[in-house]
């Protein structure tokens, strides 16, 4: 808040020496239309800073998005990759994908060019009086295909009278090696189960792991929403995930990823609330430029009687178009390069208080490129009705203006 309110109230204490500075390559190129330009941003810092100042925040908003976003999508890359040691998973689709049948690990197990399969199932329940997600897999084949950063204890201890949990949870439940956990399951029976494992990688199991011997026997209907596989030794990636394709397909033909393809299909839900983020956001950048039109229309009136003097000693429709749209275009670079300061800084400090569990800082340095040529390109047309409303102006009668 007081960084917001900072960028505001200093803003045309920065906005003379910003403009002097980004109107320079106008006023090298630009021959004297470039100059003026460039002088009219200068000359009235309250004037450019108030026109830029939604537009600062339009995109400062959309950089702060856009590096929290690319850096928990990096976060994810990195813990999926790191994490999972095999080399192919088979998922049900995120939306409408409904699940996979136990079956599916049993016969992938069977395969001669796989060495390991496990399902990982995911089911409601009741832990110690507060509704939770339990993730249904064997622990001890599960151990050799993901690096689960254990704490304490081992998954291979985890039988059907054990239970695995994330170390956030154990340390907010006061929960150690060796607690007794009070389950109750869909269908209404309970058990005691101990913990003989923490972890700290939940990412993909979760906060809550139990092994399929206690959970299958009170659910309606066990099943797996994805199987993941680690191919016998020898054995080609492409050759594998043929064979497994082949085994799946009697199970609805679901699709076989490879590590890669599984780290980029765990963030893709990070794109569509970001694509959310920018179509709502994309309206405030409109009416941002819509503002910047408006001021530079009402400054195109009130300085009608200097416009008409420049006309009358010899300065083109051209010119003065040139010089209305470099104006537009210093007011929204300005604009957009505070914004996209302003984003990284607390797009910076939104991922240090997530902390390194939950985001690392990742710099998209292409997209925020394309963000700083949007602003300018839409700067330039922000200014095209106010630079055509300049060069039609009647000199004889701009030049009467009281």
């Amino acid at each position: 808040a007081v960084t917001m309110v900072g960028v505001v109230v200093l803003g045309p204490v920065v906005a003379r020496p910003a403009a002097s500075l980004l109107g320079w390559p106008a006023a090298r190129l630009g021959g004297v239309s470039g100059v003026l330009a460039r002088e009219n941003a200068v000359r009235n810092p309250r004037r450019t800073a108030g026109s830029a100042t939604a537009l600062l925040v339009g995109v400062g908003v959309v950089v702060l998005f856009t590096v929290f976003a690319s850096s928990l999508k990096a976060s994810i890359d990195s813990s999926v990759t790191d994490s999972f040691g095999g080399d192919l998973v088979v998922a049900t689709p995120s939306f409408g994908g409904g699940a996979l049948s136990p079956e599916l690990a049993e016969s992938l197990r069977r395969l001669p060019e796989v060495e390991r399969a496990t399902g990982l199932g995911e089911g409601p329940a009741t832990v110690d009086g507060v509704p939770r997600r339990l993730t249904v897999a064997e622990p001890a084949v599960l151990g050799d295909l993901l690096d689960l950063d254990l704490v304490d204890g081992a998954l291979s201890k985890v039988g059907p009278a054990e239970m695995a949990v994330s170390d956030d949870v154990a340390a907010d439940r006061g929960w150690r090696l060796g607690s007794l956990v009070t389950v109750t399951f869909a269908d209404g029976s309970t058990a005691r189960l101990t913990v003989a494992a923490v972890y700290r990688s939940s990412e993909v199991v979760g906060d809550h792991l139990v092994s399929r011997q206690i959970w299958a026997p009170h659910a309606s209907q066990d099943s797996d929403r994805m199987v993941l596989v680690s191919l016998a030794p020898g054995v080609a990636l492409a050759d594998g995930r043929a064979v497994v394709e082949r085994a799946a397909e009697p199970h609805g033909r679901p699709p076989v990823q490879d590590r890669e393809e599984y780290a980029a299909s765990a963030a893709q839900g990070v794109d569509m609330l970001l694509g959310v983020v920018y179509a709502l956001l994309g309206l405030a950048v409109l009416i941002a430029l819509m503002g910047i039109a408006n001021t530079l229309s009402l400054s195109v009136h009130e300085r009608a009687r200097e416009l008409g003097l420049l006309r009358a000693v010899g300065q083109t429709r051209r010119q003065v178009r040139s010089m209305v749209l470099g104006e537009s275009v210093v007011v929204a670079v300005f604009g957009t390069l505070g914004g996209g300061a302003l984003g990284l800084f607390l797009g910076w400090a939104l991922v240090q208080a997530a902390g390194a569990e939950t985001a690392r800082f990742a710099l998209p340095t292409g997209r925020l490129m394309a963000v700083v040529a949007a602003g300018a390109f839409a700067g330039a047309l922000a200014g095209l009705r106010p630079a055509r409303r300049a060069a039609r102006l009647d000199v004889l009668g701009a030049i009467a203006t009281a």
